[in-house]
């Protein structure tokens, strides 16, 4: 899938992870729970919604699933947000047969959905050239180096903070 849509974290959560919707979604990009569980993510005993990294590849996972079925990056998108059966149903519902991108469906999807790929776009577009657009973004935070560690059984995170000679929360923080 193109790179540019790992912006979508930005539209979906503003790049908060732990992101809850009062729909149910959940995480970076905004998962819900049957689409989590249908992309191999599992809600128990840890929601993996939660997880940057299987959620962001879940993500792409059903980003590629969904332009493969709509052949249109912006349509894909919408069957993103809105999902992809309402999509269909505005494409079957249509009394011509090539109503079949993002600007031809618009008046006929969700107010929310008309205004998320558009939002997407835009975000986009000022990330390509931000003076054009008034803003001044800040120079990237460096990405934080970390190691991933699977234990045999539980534990608790202050525990392994105390262990590892590590700052009080830190674990919980990361983790």
């Amino acid at each position: 899938i193109p790179g540019e849509l790992v912006w979508l974290a930005e539209v979906e959560s503003s790049f908060n992870a732990q992101a809850v919707s009062p729909a149910g979604a959940a995480g970076l990009f905004q998962l819900m729970p049957a689409t989590a569980l249908s992309l191999g993510l599992s809600l128990s005993p840890q929601d993996e919604r939660l997880d940057p990294d299987k959620s962001a590849i879940a993500a792409a996972k059903y980003l590629a699933y969904l332009f493969g079925r709509f052949r249109d990056w912006p349509l894909s998108l919408a069957a993103y947000n809105c999902g992809e059966h309402a999509v269909l149903r505005q494409i079957n519902n249509s009394k011509v047969s090539y109503l079949d991108q993002f600007w031809d469906l618009y008046s006929r999807l969700p107010r929310e959905t008309r205004r998320y790929v558009p939002r997407f776009l835009a975000t986009l577009a000022i990330l390509e050239d931000p003076a054009r657009y008034g803003f001044e973004l800040p120079e990237p935070y460096a990405p934080v180096p970390y190691e991933t560690a699977e234990l045999a059984r539980a534990a608790l995170l202050e525990a392994l903070d105390r262990a590892l000679a590590l700052e009080a929360g830190t674990l919980a923080r990361l983790n």
